[in-house]
């Protein structure tokens, strides 16, 4: 079979999802990386951690636009059918999530400067709800990638242990504040933070349930 002049092969296109695909991992795998280094930089207090965190989310921004840029150019010229179609509307859409991940990381390193002690009663808790928000990211993003629907079920519950430690931790810090008043700008940075993971485990999920809607047809996630 020749090339046609405008009409390209089907593994023209076959190439370009391919393509797709390698940039989304590849910007989910940045994305882990950056909320790793950001829960590493809040627990050691450093200051240094907490500029690489804030230097890589260029790169997060970069991955965006390009992801963005390439499904635009393949839905304006390959004009895909059923599953490709809703692929490539998944993944536009939810590097947007992955892209919120990486402000919510960032936003977690800024808070070393006011790190609180281990001695917060909130911390131990902290840990374990961090534990489960960076599983859970790993989780959704690779159910995504594999299509896998079994463990995208999975996942789309994980924010509810990740909240369910969030209402906990706002509960001792309210108590841990209101004896100990000197102590509030710590026991807010703790409580910041499990803010902002409470929002990265509701970004996770809306990728998970992305999967559902490139396998079964169901509703894409707000």
């Amino acid at each position: 079979m020749v090339d046609q002049p405008g009409h390209p092969l089907p593994r023209d296109f076959d190439a370009e999802m391919v393509s797709v695909r390698e940039q989304w991992a590849a910007m989910a795998e940045r994305c882990q990386q950056q909320l790793h280094l950001a829960l590493d930089a809040f627990w050691s207090g450093s200051k240094a951690k907490m500029a690489d965190v804030e230097m890589s989310d260029t790169a997060i921004d970069r991955d965006e636009k390009s992801i963005d840029a390439l499904v635009l150019r393949i839905l304006a010229i390959r004009q895909p059918l059923a599953s490709d179609l809703r692929m490539l509307t998944a993944s536009f859409k939810l590097v947007t999530d992955l892209e919120r991940i990486g402000d919510e990381a960032v936003d977690i390193a800024r808070m070393t400067v006011s790190s609180a002690p281990d001695g917060e009663p909130t911390r131990e808790r902290l840990r374990r709800m961090a534990e489960a928000s960076e599983e859970l990211v790993g989780s959704a993003t690779s159910a995504f990638l594999q299509r896998d629907v079994v463990s995208a079920e999975r996942a789309s519950e994980g924010a509810k242990p990740v909240a369910a430690h969030y209402r906990e931790i706002l509960r001792v810090s309210v108590d841990f504040m209101s004896r100990h008043p000197t102590e509030v700008v710590c026991a807010m940075s703790n409580l910041s933070v499990a803010k902002c993971l409470e929002r990265i485990a509701e970004h996770a999920v809306n990728i998970a349930e992305g999967t559902l809607f490139v396998v079964r047809g169901e509703p894409m996630p707000r």
